[in-house]
């Protein structure tokens, strides 16, 4: 397919297993992708190595990519923290709570800010913005790292505003409620905890991780012009968790 060919892509988050998937799905269908992450890394046509919570940096990002190609047409925001001091509000601390909210919400917040203008101003204006959240977003969970669930809501909410006060100027902002996607770090988290991941998998409606691939290929379904109508929503990317009640045997 070529639903992306010419466009600009900007991954950032681009080191991680998701992120890089996207990058090569985003290639695959034609993009030009500028990846950019915190670590060094080669994913993308363009490799920009940069701090996604410090504004200047975030700035100078976008205009060093614009500056290069001459426009910019997608924005996928893959930055994210789960961070083991993160547990029940009740006992994370100040420290803890501003480095998840930072990562998770306050790097998505600059990358929308400092990106979006950048779409307005190519020729033709208009893009789309995916910002990674979860399906922890939109549920209740008392085993969940609360600083990482509200952040993730926030960039729901934050995805919902910017799409519909954006939606006349053909920029379209989404949320991505990821699930359990099989990756080397999601599966670190439950090989730390023995039997978790079997207690889990009871209420999996699919009973499975999802996988890379389908990851990416939602990220740039969202990216295309097939999602042309789609604005200010969540995609749930979670093999149905949000949505079960009970889970039949």
């Amino acid at each position: 397919m070529s639903r992306l060919a010419g466009r600009v892509c900007v991954v950032n988050g681009a080191a991680s297993e998701i992120g890089q998937a996207v990058a090569r799905r985003f290639a695959s269908e034609g993009a030009v992708v500028a990846g950019v992450d915190k670590a060094a890394h080669r994913v993308g046509d363009h490799v920009v190595q940069a701090d996604l919570t410090d504004e200047p940096q975030v700035e100078a990002m976008y205009e060093e990519v614009t500056a290069r190609y001459g426009r910019l047409d997608v924005i996928y925001n893959n930055t994210g923290l789960m961070d083991r001091g993160d547990r029940s509000a009740l006992d994370t601390g100040l420290e803890t709570w501003h480095r998840v909210l930072d990562a998770n919400l306050t790097s998505i917040f600059l990358c929308c800010k400092h990106g979006i203008r950048h779409l307005r101003n190519t020729d033709p204006a208009g893009g789309s913005v995916i910002n990674a959240a979860s399906f922890l977003a939109e549920v209740g969970a008392a085993t969940a790292q609360m600083a990482y669930a509200a952040a993730k809501a926030g960039v729901v909410q934050l995805s919902r505003d910017l799409g519909v006060h954006l939606a006349r100027s053909d920029v379209r902002v989404n949320a991505v409620l990821f699930g359990p996607i099989d990756t080397p770090d999601q599966r670190a988290v439950f090989d730390r905890n023995p039997g978790a991941l079997d207690k889990r998998l009871v209420h999996w409606p699919m009973g499975r991780f999802g996988t890379l691939d389908e990851a990416a290929a939602a990220i740039a379904f969202l990216a295309s012009d097939d999602s042309g109508f789609i604005t200010a929503a969540a995609l749930p990317l979670d093999g149905g968790i949000t949505e079960a009640f009970t889970v039949p045997e």
